[in-house]
């Protein structure tokens, strides 16, 4: 009986250590498991790196133009509105010009009659040449006759300025648009009185086939800009950078700012691009050829980064080159067709067990 106890006992025993075995042996695994470092990969290769300075601007029409008659009075007619695309010459608006057109044609009524004063004037100054040079006329009446001719033709010559006056003026009540657009702004309604002394426009016209970033840069950064540098346009309603030129480069700083001009332009054919709106303006500003352009994340502390091998990831001291907003240039430290972390190298150690991610 005593030697069954002491049977069932070490059964007992033994069943409960190849228990804990088999536990010790499962959490052995598990942890083995959970120590991989889940990381995202790439595979280095050569390429050419655009070393690049960036800024921030507000995109501007490359042409906007504020209409505003150059006479008083009422708005007769507007012929468009805000969103409307117009061609060169196009009519805009129409002042009122009644009082202008009765001026107009009591100008053209004393030119009439300037002209006829100067005819009349032209025959007796004729007609007084022949009796004078026959001596049949006294000398003070053939100056008086000269002095009206020349009368005549002074006022025939005001008569005419104040036709061709209110002629202009005729025309200018008519605003057309000095070039093609798209109208962004209405500040007037048909009906209303204007003066030019509000100096507010009744519309804005802008240019928006290109657009334009206006930059103030360092003394130090204008050294390595010229005009026809290429540039890229970033702005966060559009997935791709739309690409330009570098148009105008400053010569002298500005005496408050001490910074220097620059102009990048864009085309917008297409119409993709908002003026007012905000963006990052890239300018290229030195092409390095055959060298590693990997991502900023994958190189800690410009010092090292992460190899891959075997599923284990090897610290590497690289040397860095140059910098960008988005990448770095290694000069020295990884070779062609390495595997390198990208992502999630911050929490790695030498030799750390990794697990890749797609």
């Amino acid at each position: 009986m005593k030697t069954l106890r002491h049977t069932l006992i070490l059964a007992l025993a033994l069943a409960t250590l190849i228990t804990c075995s088999k536990d010790e042996a499962t959490d052995t695994t598990e942890d083995w498991i959970r120590k991989a470092v889940p990381v995202e990969v790439a595979t280095a290769n050569s390429q050419t790196f655009l070393s690049t300075l960036s800024y921030n601007g507000s995109l501007l029409a490359i042409q906007t133009s504020r209409v505003i008659p150059e006479i008083p009075g009422k708005i007769e007619a507007l012929y468009v509105q805000i969103g409307d695309f117009v061609n060169q010459g196009q009519w805009l608006v129409q002042m009122d010009t009644s009082t202008l057109s009765l001026q107009y044609k009591q100008a053209q009524a004393g030119l009439s009659v300037a002209r006829a004063n100067l005819l009349d004037a032209q025959k007796n100054w004729d007609r007084v040449q022949t009796l004078h040079s026959e001596n049949a006329v006294s000398q003070q009446q053939f100056e008086k006759m000269k002095l009206g001719l020349e009368a005549a033709q002074a006022q025939m010559n005001q008569a005419s300025a104040g036709v061709d006056l209110l002629k202009m003026q005729l025309h200018k009540a008519t605003l057309r648009a000095p070039f093609a657009g798209v109208i962004t702004q209405k500040g007037f309604n048909r009906g209303d009185l204007f003066s030019p002394a509000v100096m507010m426009p009744v519309y804005t016209l802008q240019d928006v086939s290109s657009i334009k970033v206006e930059l103030q840069i360092t003394s130090q950064e204008i050294m390595s800009m010229k005009k026809g540098q290429n540039a890229t346009l970033t702005v966060d309603y559009l997935d791709d950078p739309i690409p330009g030129v570098v148009t105008l480069v400053g010569v002298a700083a500005d005496p408050l700012s001490k910074t220097f001009f620059l102009e990048c332009q864009f085309d917008n054919a297409e119409g993709l691009l908002h003026a007012g709106t905000f963006g990052r303006v890239d300018i290229a500003i030195e092409e390095i050829d055959n060298v590693m352009v990997v991502p900023k994340n994958s190189v800690i502390d410009k010092s090292h980064m992460f190899v891959i091998e075997d599923n284990l990831a090897y610290k590497r001291d690289v040397k860095v080159l140059q910098e960008s907003l988005d990448e770095i240039v290694i000069g020295e430290g990884l070779m062609d067709n390495e595997i390198y972390v990208t992502s999630g190298a911050f929490i790695l150690a030498d030799s750390s067990l990794i697990k890749i991610e797609d």
